[in-house]
């Protein structure tokens, strides 16, 4: 468990729209890469039985794959960056949000997901336990705990765990489909490869989804709870003192 230095709330809403309309951008290259990516396959079936195709096809096959494979790492890495700001402004804020008993940090939080084997787990507890200490019904309610950390404690929300397994199912895939295609040479083979991506492109869809609800869902917390605290501490400030008889 960390106990965190407590920072002054930083509003997640900028970051929080810059890193949806990213996700909303990846969501529709990822409705054109299935088109795509269903056309690939119908032209590698053509290939692989030797019959009704032009060369003319194949290189327009080619190239369209290829500009849209380049516009999908672009997007990845802009909306990677622009949801990993967000993801560290939200952690870094449950402190200042009431919440303690934290396993940890805000970096480790956005850190856990370049490190191997604990990116499986580490940044779904980082989420559950943003969910759960950015809940404005939970205000009033959060305490340490210094045998295990409050989010396992709480349960896992059903959109945490979508989340995560969309994002775990479909990085698994598309890993999947991306060295079968770099490996084979046969048009069977690609074709292969080729229906992953398809596939994994197709979850990318209601993962995009997920996501842009989630970024939205916390964001709206955090405000909601911050507002919350300093209207009870406007109050407090503002309460007479009683003087005991």
């Amino acid at each position: 468990m960390i106990e965190q230095q407590v920072a002054s709330f930083s509003p997640p809403e900028a970051v929080g729209k810059w890193a949806k309309g990213l996700l909303v951008a990846s969501l529709i290259l990822a409705v054109v890469a299935v088109i795509s990516g269903l056309l690939q396959v119908e032209l590698l079936s053509r290939l692989a039985e030797r019959n009704n195709y032009t060369m003319e096809e194949v290189t327009q096959n080619d190239s369209r794959q290829g500009l849209i494979g380049i516009f999908q790492v672009l997007l990845w890495i802009g909306t990677a960056v622009a949801f990993l700001i967000w993801f560290h402004r939200v952690n870094k804020n449950i402190p200042s949000l009431g919440q303690t008993g934290l396993l940890f940090t805000a970096g480790w939080a956005v850190g856990f997901f370049f490190v191997p084997f604990l990116n499986l787990v580490r940044p779904f507890q980082a989420m559950r336990a943003a969910w759960h200490g950015s809940d404005p019904s939970r205000l009033g309610l959060d305490v340490t705990s210094h045998r295990t950390d409050f989010g396992s404690r709480l349960g896992t929300p059903p959109l945490v765990g979508w989340w995560w397994a969309l994002f775990l199912i479909s990085n698994f895939i598309g890993n999947a489909a991306g060295r079968l295609l770099i490996s084979q040479k046969t048009a069977t083979g690609l074709q292969t490869g080729s229906i992953l991506m398809v596939l994994s492109d197709l979850l990318d869809i209601p993962s995009a989804l997920v996501t842009i609800h989630l970024v939205g869902h916390l964001t709206r917390w955090q405000v909601e709870k911050e507002k919350l605290i300093r209207q009870q501490g406007a109050q407090v400030a503002a309460a007479p003192l009683v003087s005991p008889q």
